[in-house]
């Protein structure tokens, strides 16, 4: 990780986003930090209202499209309530 500061980018701008593909880049500016985020080819849209970072993983939104899928053609298990306890202390013990 490397904290810059804002004249520091300034100066370079293009250093520094080309350093972003490899280093995790920081930006001090007075009391705030900024961080250069690479995103590939594309800018993925985050769904979330309150703007998540976890929704901004394009692997999160594949893997939540997947279960989607699975729960609408049926290919999921449903457990009773009194089958729960029994269900988690099998996979925690």
């Amino acid at each position: 990780m490397i904290v810059i500061t804002g004249k520091e980018f300034g100066d370079n701008p293009q250093k520094y986003i080309d350093l972003a593909t490899k280093e995790r880049i920081i930006i001090k500016k007075e009391q705030e930090y900024l961080e250069i985020v690479p995103r590939g080819k594309s800018i993925p849209v985050n769904p979330s209202p309150s703007n998540d970072p976890y929704f901004d993983d394009p692997e999160n939104i594949e893997r939540i499209l997947r279960s989607s899928t699975q729960i609408a053609e049926g290919k999921v298990h449903t457990l009773e309530r009194k089958d729960i306890r029994s269900f988690l202390e099998q996979i925690i013990y």
